[in-house]
């Protein structure tokens, strides 16, 4: 194979290079718009499977009816994000190979088109009457184009190991910069508005990549398909995560991956059946904790690189996860809520920084398996979590253990246990060792527009 001559990364970096503000756009407007439906999908889930009324809208979350649409409404939703996830665990590794052999762009560019089938469906369910069932299919295959590893490989096209932690944080804070406009909307607009601006936030997104981002990976460096595609093969490149120097860190993306995935599943179903919350209600909160998340992704984790290892990194993500489950259980007013805003940032930091020891151990060649590995392992314990979790609160919705009430935050408890299981292993096992061939520590493309 024809290999490239590798120039050596600047020093300088601009916010204003070829293709950075067009992958921004493209990642923050095809995440809004999920965002959007998210809002969205519960009170037309619990309407749906009600008969087309919402019978959990404010006093009326405490009725038979609303408990058994919201109970229905978790069950079928984790259960489609569970079929996506097993497909995800099998596609990614196809996904990533599709990557290498025909670039970086026809992928994404394919991955941000179903993006908006996707939010189009929701908008079918809601302005024609359609099932809802389309748009659980629909984002089923969304799913399976495993969208994170294709803008991780972009990335890692055009960064060098060093700067990897900050890039991979930046990337989290593009796609959560949506939680700062996007509840703004929702606090003025109808639901079919909001719909609306899903949709063309979703459609802007594949104008921008098809109209604005290059293609990172240049022709010579692309690999050939045949050989790749046997079965077994793929098995061993998703096994590839498990070889001795990565189980460690695997066990521990695992239990992590599962457990944030969860949290994130029930909480609009958590706060509509515990306060009777509606989007309106929920909106500045989910506001403030995005300006807390690109605040710390954007300007804090850089710094913490500094004088933090990516041990300490890891740690500090834990602590304040463990402290936003804590302040979700046992708060007893809803606006008690809005201190999530101080910690919310810091609670999701470790998932940058275990990415980026992945990358940075992977030598060259396997960069884009260990990525799309990563992807199916982590997608499938993401779907493994939301089942979990919302099995737990459905459980508890009747009172356990002599208590007169309903006990919701069980699935948080759990995870402020979990994070304390996974701290202590992080503090006593031994991380895999950066890639320092020279292939690894230089980059095809100066660093512009993303630090």
């Amino acid at each position: 194979m024809t290999t490239q001559t590798l120039l050596p990364v600047q020093s300088t970096h601009s916010r204003c290079g070829k293709g950075w503000p067009a992958f921004w756009v493209t990642v923050v407007c095809s995440t809004a718009a999920l965002v959007l439906n998210g809002l969205i999908v519960p009170s037309l889930s619990t309407a749906f499977f009600n008969g087309g009324t919402d019978p959990c809208i404010g006093a009326q979350h405490t009725s038979v009816a609303c408990q058994e649409a919201l109970a229905k409404g978790a069950k079928i939703g984790s259960a489609f994000t569970l079929v996506g996830s097993v497909g995800v665990f099998f596609c990614s590794p196809y996904i990533a190979l599709l990557c290498d052999r025909v670039g970086r762009k026809p992928m994404m560019t394919l991955g941000v088109c179903m993006n908006f089938l996707t939010t189009a469906s929701l908008l079918a369910v809601e302005t024609l009457g359609i099932s809802l069932y389309f748009y659980y299919c629909f984002s089923v295959l969304m799913a399976m184009m495993c969208g994170t590893v294709i803008f991780s490989l972009w990335i890692a096209d055009r960064t060098s190991h060093a700067e990897r932690v900050a890039f991979f944080a930046a990337l989290a804070a593009a796609m959560d910069l949506e939680q700062i406009v996007t509840p703004l909307a929702a606090l003025a607009a109808s639901s079919r508005n909001c719909l609306l601006l899903a949709t063309s936030l979703s459609l802007a997104s594949v104008l921008s990549t098809v109209l604005g981002i290059p293609e990172s990976m240049d022709e010579s460096q692309r690999r050939p398909l045949s050989g790749n595609l046997q079965p077994f093969r793929l098995l061993k490149a998703s096994g590839l995560i498990m070889q001795k120097k990565y189980r460690g860190l695997t066990i521990l993306m695992l239990v992590s991956s599962a457990v944030h995935a969860g949290c994130g599943a029930i909480f609009m179903f958590y706060i509509k059946a515990h306060w009777g919350a509606t989007i309106q209600d929920v909106a500045p909160i989910i506001f403030l904790n995005g300006i807390s998340n690109m605040i710390v992704q954007v300007f804090v984790v850089k710094s913490l690189t500094k004088c933090l290892s990516v041990r300490g990194i890891i740690l500090v993500g834990y602590f304040f996860g463990a402290v936003n489950c804590a302040v979700i259980s046992f708060v007893p007013n809803f606006h008690d809520l809005y201190f999530l805003s101080l910690t919310t940032g810091l609670g999701v930091i470790f998932n940058p920084a275990i990415q980026t020891i992945y990358l940075n151990a992977a030598g060259p060649e396997e960069m884009g398996k260990v990525q799309g590995a990563v992807n199916s392992v982590q997608t499938l314990t993401g779907g493994l979590g939301p089942v979990l979790f919302s099995s737990l609160m459905v459980s508890f919705q009747a009172p356990h253990f002599g208590l007169t009430r309903s006990i919701y935050c069980v699935p948080y408890l759990l995870t402020i246990f979990s994070n304390f299981v996974c701290s202590f292993a992080v503090s006593t096992m031994t991380l895999p060792s950066p890639d320092e061939s020279p292939e690894h520590t230089t980059s095809t493309t100066s660093l512009q527009c993303a630090s």
